[in-house]
């Protein structure tokens, strides 16, 4: 198919078309869904690989249909890794676990601890999250000001997270949400400053392994209602998890917990702040608008940007000639703003319904485990800043650099402190 030149830039496997300001990147995307919705790329910019090792371009899928089609076909899988970047298998498996597995051992290692995520669990313990979210607000609103990144969109869900795989102590605790930081941001100058790239990823998935390990030597001896726990009295194959086997589940849950849901909430304070009709039409009846409300807020800012899957056979996907072994990699952000499927995708409706978005996945097997606590830790935040902080004003956001997370690095606030 001959597709003619594009006016905007469409060059989305460079770090250029990611410097670009948003609206800019928006446009490309649109350009892609309307004129060329399975596109072939050259190899993605990488700081991980050396350019003689990275020589595989990818098919960017971006409109919803294809994006839901290709997530539940059996014929696109994980095994070979998620990310636009190759790296070598024995690293992605020891830190992504099932997330880069495909059945069988996909399928045991997820119902593992599937029920410790499900939607039952999580409202069986609101109240505990709400009393969470309540005290790390309280914390910081004498001050009068805060930066909303590590004092709020970080500590919380490194709150949630530690109370699920058993983390009680308030040192490990801090390590594990730090190092769960670093494992997303190999691309972000704020570490790579220090470290080369690779070694970014590599110390954050040996920081969070060397945990995983000691807590699974202490649940053998004193076991908890908590995921390491499970870990350690569950087979797989009639044989126990082995040590590296639950720090790669440890290291997967702490990125896929902590990081996402953090930037998920600094941009929807962001967004409300610049959209100020919509806060006020949310503020109106908080309680009976915010599941809505949530839902949009993922759809215009999903905290993951794609992932990328790997043809096990020939396949056609709207006219494209996908080929077994070619990377195909589902643009989310993308999707969530595709026209045949949201009616003015461009205007941010906190009362949009039906919200068929993709912030967690377009289905099938690898569908977000956490969605439902994700969910909930966003709602509480946004509860309690508005609840407690009154006049809460946000200052300039320092946004992170990704391909692959909208990630946030900074966000000072101000308001006036109760007398």
């Amino acid at each position: 198919m001959s597709v003619s030149p594009s006016p905007v830039p469409t060059d989305i496997e460079t770090f250029a078309f990611w410097e670009r300001p948003r609206d800019e990147r928006q446009a490309g995307f649109r350009w892609l869904r309307d004129n060329d919705p399975v596109s072939w790329h050259p190899p993605a910019e990488s700081l991980l690989l050396p350019p003689e090792l990275n020589k595989v371009g990818f098919w960017a899928v971006t409109r919803h249909a294809d994006v839901v089609e290709a997530s539940r076909s059996k014929n696109f899988q994980s095994g070979k890794g998620v990310f636009m970047e190759d790296m070598p298998i024995e690293v992605i498996k020891g830190a992504l676990s099932f997330l880069v597995e495909d059945p069988p051992r996909h399928t045991e290692l997820r119902g593992i601890v599937q029920s410790a995520f499900s939607p039952a669990r999580v409202k069986k313990i609101e109240g505990w999250i709400r009393q969470h979210a309540h005290d790390v607000v309280a914390g910081i609103a004498p001050d009068g000001k805060a930066d909303m990144v590590p004092q709020l969109a970080k500590v919380l869900p490194g709150l949630i997270f530690a109370h699920y795989v058993g983390v009680t102590d308030d040192e490990m605790r801090d390590k594990t949400v730090h190092a769960a930081d670093m494992l997303g941001s190999w691309n972000d100058p704020e570490y790579t400053k220090t470290m080369a790239p690779i070694e970014v990823f590599g110390h954050a998935a040996q920081t969070l392994a060397g945990v995983a390990m000691e807590l699974a030597a202490l649940r053998r001896q004193e076991p908890g209602d908590d995921v390491v726990t499970w870990l350690t009295q569950t087979t797989f194959e009639g044989e126990e998890m082995s040590d590296m086997d639950i720090a790669s589940f440890f290291v997967m849950l702490s990125g896929a917990s902590n990081d996402t849901t953090g930037h998920a909430i600094a941009h929807s304070l962001i967004e409300l702040q610049r959209h100020p009709d919509q806060q006020a039409w949310l503020l109106e009846d908080f309680e009976g608008r915010i599941d809505n409300a949530v839902e949009e807020l993922l759809r215009w800012r999903a905290p993951i940007l794609h992932f990328r899957r790997t043809a096990l056979a020939d396949y056609e996907l709207n006219g494209a000639e996908i080929k077994a072994g070619d990377k195909v990699v589902l643009w989310y952000d993308s999707a969530n703003f595709d026209e045949a499927v949201f009616d003015d995708p461009f205007t941010l409706d906190l009362s949009r319904k039906p919200n068929k978005h993709l912030a967690f996945g377009g289905g099938g097997l690898h569908f977000c485990l956490g969605n439902a606590l994700g969910r909930q830790l966003l709602k509480c935040a946004l509860r309690e800043v508005y609840t407690q902080l009154p006049d809460f004003q946000l200052e300039e956001p320092q946004e992170g650099f990704s391909n692959l997370f909208n990630s946030m690095r900074h966000l000072p606030a101000r308001w006036t402190p109760a007398a």
